[in-house]
């Protein structure tokens, strides 16, 4: 599954024999894509109304305890494996080390989880931009001011963001760097694709969540204050989620000019980690936390290592990504 205000569309985007959902097809395996509530490609309900509060009310919790399993499900329904492997990118990963920590039914459908850009502890994360958006806490007065929506496609960012990364690309990819670090690997003739596509929109609740992270050191459930909190969990602070109680084999591919997945956040997931669950970590020096998506030659460095992963665990064909 995909990055924050990111989409399916990231596992794609550099076309045939470059991106990653390319070369597990042509592979052999049968990929299933997930897009996470909110974005450009999941703003639809059966009952609620995209527009009303309700819809909007959610963060990565809903993501991790709701939706996860209902797409593991559905890929398990339809194609009658009784398990798959899980790959991850950035929110892609945080969801899962959630839900799988909390869910251990679901953690038992699941032969190997690569979590790409891996996040959990969010404090020690080096982007310039998101660290003055939370200190000032612009998430929480959006969320004062009534505001559901953080960049969706109904702002018009996509098409402005292409239009003017089209015509200056070395800005775009300046401002890239200030939110996830520097990306040695993009085809900068490219950017103004990449961002015609992202950001792809969540929930101004989401964001909060993540700012909660920040500001903390903690990985735990969306933090409603005491009262809302009692009235939510029956107790006065979040409940934590439990890296500990994770069964699943896990696969860390990180970057050393990774922002938001920083090596200190990464070297605190590890040591929470059951030992006998972390099969591998493989890191990239110079890799920052688009280029697992978006590199020029991640096929080189990275997704050959993925399709040694598959080969050497994988019970089944089946891949959620």
């Amino acid at each position: 599954n995909h990055a924050l205000l990111d989409g399916s569309w990231a596992f794609v985007c550099n076309g045939p024999g470059m991106s990653l959902g390319f070369i597990l097809a042509d592979a052999g395996y049968d990929v299933w894509f997930g897009n996470n509530r909110g974005n450009v490609y999941s703003t639809n309900h059966t009952t609620l109304s995209v527009d009303s509060a309700e819809f909007w009310n959610f963060s990565f919790d809903e993501m991790a305890l709701v939706d996860l399993p209902t797409h593991i499900e559905y890929v398990l329904g339809a194609t009658g494996a009784k398990s798959l492997s899980y790959i991850g990118h950035s929110q892609g990963t945080i969801q899962a080390f959630a839900g799988f920590s909390r869910n251990q039914t679901l953690a038992a459908k699941v032969d190997l989880f690569i979590a790409m850009a891996p996040v959990a502890f969010v404090h020690h994360q080096e982007s310039p931009i998101l660290k003055l958006m939370f200190s000032l806490g612009a998430d929480m007065v959006f969320q004062l001011l009534g505001v559901r929506q953080f960049l969706t496609t109904k702002t018009g960012i996509t098409k402005l963001g292409s239009w003017i990364c089209g015509r200056t690309p070395g800005i775009c990819d300046d401002v890239l760097e200030l939110i996830v670090g520097p990306g040695h690997h993009l085809n900068k003739t490219r950017i103004d694709v990449f961002v015609s596509e992202t950001p792809a929109g969540t929930s101004v609740k989401n964001m909060v969540h993540w700012g909660q992270g920040m500001r903390s050191e903690v990985f735990q459930m969306y933090d409603y204050g005491p009262t809302g909190n009692m009235a939510q969990y029956n107790q006065t602070e979040p409940p934590q989620y439990h890296l500990g109680d994770l069964q699943v084999p896990i696969a860390l591919l990180t970057g050393g000019l990774d922002y938001l997945a920083d090596p200190q956040d990464v070297s605190a997931l590890i040591a929470a980690l059951p030992p006998k669950v972390l099969r591998k970590h493989m890191n990239l020096p110079d890799y920052a936390h688009l280029d697992f998506t978006w590199a020029q030659d991640a096929h080189v460095f990275l997704y050959p290592e993925i399709l040694q992963l598959l080969a050497a665990t994988h019970q089944t064909v089946d891949i959620f990504v």
